[in-house]
């Protein structure tokens, strides 16, 4: 892949990128140019709202597929995934503003600061955090910045754990109080509530698992099933407690899920189930049936063999 990058020096010796320019959606950043660290995202950087910058360095990386031809801008909806370069200090104002098919965000514990509106227009679905020691990031600022469904994956390079988290979606309503004079703001959705779990900018694991029951309440099933699943399967700062009641709806709501994670093929939570003895031989006979009829042969001989050391007493067989 070629991607032709505008850019400029900051005053601290960085670079600041202004546009990018080459053929596909997934933008890889360099993280040096000139063999000065890319420190700043540009305002408006990736948004058509934008005309292409007349006076700057400009540089290509990677392999030249265009030579001379005009490159396209990628801007707006051709942007699909941006992967920010592991210096990258700050977002500058609508930097992707109106990039609606913006699905993947990701960046280094390296970037504390994000400018206003960042993800206006977009419905960004997933962020990575990279973290190589334990410093304050901007990751509340890019959560609080949209209130839509979003994935966030939280790896750290220290000790090598991992949290997966699902903020849900929200949204706002204005009511009046006539007799007051005021308008009241009111939020919908445990979304809203999810994105307060952060203290002086780092996110408190505990604030936010306490929320689970009050989203078990008022969240539909697949919300809630994300939540436990990310949480359950990579337990970074997971209380005992807290696990036990991801674990106790788990076991409560098994069945409803089947019929997702077969169409998905997602072997990895059906082990899960057995690690954490969720199964009950009802539900293990029903996945197995289901399992059949959907002709899921991987996952079928992964139940059976569970079935056999669970339940052996109970002889039931099919052709893979």
């Amino acid at each position: 892949m070629m991607l032709e990058i505008q850019y400029r020096e900051t005053k601290n010796n960085g670079i600041e990128i202004l546009r990018c320019f080459g053929s596909e959606g997934s933008i890889h950043l360099p993280d040096e140019i000139d063999q000065k660290p890319v420190v700043k995202i540009g305002d408006y950087a990736f948004s058509s709202h934008k005309r292409k910058e007349e006076e700057a360095k400009s540089i290509r990386i990677g392999e030249d597929f265009f030579k001379d031809q005009e490159q396209t801008m990628l801007c707006g909806n051709l942007v699909k995934e941006v992967f920010l370069p592991k210096y990258a200090e700050e977002i500058g104002k609508y930097a992707f503003y109106g990039c609606v098919n913006l699905e993947f965000l990701g960046f280094s514990e390296a970037l504390v600061r994000t400018g206003t509106g960042i993800f206006t227009g977009c419905k960004l679905r997933k962020v990575q955090v990279d973290r190589y020691q334990e410093k304050r990031t901007a990751l509340r600022d890019i959560v609080m910045d949209t209130r839509f469904p979003l994935s966030v994956e939280i790896r750290d390079h220290g000790n090598g754990d991992k949290a997966v988290l699902f903020f849900p979606e929200y949204y706002e309503e204005s009511v009046e109080n006539t007799p007051a004079r005021i308008v009241e703001l009111h939020f919908h959705g445990t979304g809203y509530q999810y994105r307060q779990c952060f203290i002086r900018g780092e996110l408190d694991y505990q604030k936010y698992d306490e929320l689970f029951e009050t989203a078990v309440v008022q969240e539909d099933s697949e919300v809630v099933w994300k939540i436990a699943l990310g949480r359950v399967g990579h337990p970074y700062q997971l209380t005992e407690e807290h696990k036990q009641h991801y674990l106790n709806y788990m076991k409560e709501h098994q069945e409803e899920i089947l019929d997702r994670l077969l169409d998905q093929e997602n072997l990895k939570v059906f082990r899960l189930f057995s690690e954490e003895n969720i199964w009950t031989r009802e539900v293990m006979e029903r996945a197995i049936d289901r399992a059949a009829v959907k002709e899921k042969t991987e996952i079928l001989s992964f139940l059976m063999d569970e079935r056999n050391k669970r339940f052996p007493n109970r002889e039931k067989t099919f052709d893979l």
